[in-house]
């Protein structure tokens, strides 16, 4: 609870029920005092300390517009609006009447949101000693616009904070130790970020413990790595994530460092759920693995050839009948060893839409020939432009 620097106690709010002194008394000299105002979702004023009440001479209730300039009270609706979008708190800079000619003043206040359904509040805590330069403004606003482009981002965005940096001085495995052990937590990570995480609604991604969703495993002890060798700077990096539930996520990032006295102090960039992806390659390699045991289990010889009659794939068949090397061959014409220039029975083309038997030679190393019965198939429809081929050596 914060405390009145003047008196060191914590700030006495008057609620709604109290009533205004009579007449409006002197105002107070401004110093380091801190003035607290709680304003409901109606922009009335319900609460404030001592302080306030004796700067601003009112008493409460009273409407938030007669306290605050104009600019002043559409910030505050718009920061209540922002609650539900996981707005805790920020530094606004609040214009504030104060009774007598023309005065006024523009401070930094931190507001918050405090309360929750009817009773929802927003707080206002302003230490009254610190005036609002045109610097600190600006930079209080671009911070705003900078978040509020952030959340707005349909791409998940996230930044690591370390608020113990790490020490790019040491060796590569003492690096990535402090990455996952050092201190650190989540820096204005978006509301697509939380999203892809699974995150309850209402939990804020930024709170939670950046090693629940980004635990040190082999993989990300390589994702650091590459980081840090590529000059701490990667794009389409995998990291392997878990969600808010602990399921497993492939994640593709592009990153970005923060490098100050050989420390690193932040990175940040953005990252896609691939898990999809990844799960369906594994499958396909998978499944290919299977289909390429499956073929090199046959017998016969099995190759994939273009209408080039360029190799494309072999099995293991090829070389044990025929005593060549497929990686002599691989993308060559195999005219060479399998004469498919002589037209099939009926003026047939060895290549078509249909299967094709018929009888050929194969040449092997030394020269001679082995009569084979030979067989095609397309791949695809309409105009294939791969086919199988099937070579069996014929019975003598």
């Amino acid at each position: 609870m914060l405390r009145d620097p003047a008196t060191g106690r914590k700030p006495r709010l008057q609620s709604r029920s109290a009533s205004a002194a009579s007449g409006r008394p002197a105002a107070p000299a401004m110093d380091a005092s801190v003035l607290v105002l709680e304003i409901d979702a109606d922009l009335e004023i319900v609460a404030m300390n001592r302080t306030a009440a004796g700067l601003l001479g009112d008493g409460v209730p009273c409407r938030a517009i007669d306290v605050l300039d104009v600019r002043s009270a559409f910030d505050i609706r718009e920061f209540m609006r922002n609650r539900a979008a996981g707005m805790r708190s920020a530094y606004r800079v609040l214009g504030l009447r104060f009774p007598g000619e023309a005065r006024h003043a523009r401070l930094i206040g931190l507001i918050e949101n405090v309360g929750a359904g009817p009773e929802y509040r927003l707080r206002a805590t302003i230490p009254l000693g610190v005036q609002a330069s045109p610097e600190l403004e600006e930079l209080i606003r671009s911070e705003e616009i900078n978040r509020e482009l952030v959340q707005a981002a349909s791409e998940a965005m996230w930044c690591i904070d370390f608020s113990e940096p790490v020490d790019l001085g040491r060796g590569m495995h003492e690096i990535v130790r402090q990455v996952f052990e050092n201190e650190c937590r989540w820096f204005m990570c978006n509301e697509a970020m939380a999203r892809l995480y699974d995150l309850p609604e209402g939990m804020d991604l930024n709170e939670q413990p950046v090693s629940h969703y980004f635990p040190r495993n082999q993989e990300n002890e390589a994702f650091v790595m590459e980081i840090i060798k590529s000059g701490c700077h990667v794009e389409n990096a995998l990291s392997i994530d878990t969600d808010h539930d602990g399921s497993i996520m492939y994640m593709e990032n592009t990153v970005h460092c923060k490098i100050l006295d050989g420390f690193l102090i932040r990175m940040w960039g953005t990252t896609r759920d691939v898990t999809g992806y990844r799960r369906t390659r594994t499958r396909l390699a998978r499944e290919a693995s299977d289909v390429r045991s499956i073929l090199d289990a046959m017998p016969d010889a099995i190759l994939v050839i273009d209408r080039g009659r360029r190799l494309l794939a072999v099995n293991a068949a090829f070389q044990k009948l025929f005593g060549w090397s497929p990686y002599d061959f691989f993308g060559q014409d195999i005219q060479s060893i399998v004469d498919l220039n002589t037209p099939l029975p009926n003026d047939r083309k060895w290549y078509g839409i249909n299967h094709q038997r018929w009888v050929t030679t194969v040449r092997v190393p030394d020269g001679s020939r082995i009569a084979c019965n030979a067989q095609s198939f397309p791949i695809g429809d309409d105009v294939p432009d791969r086919f199988v081929l099937m070579l069996c050596p014929a019975a003598v």
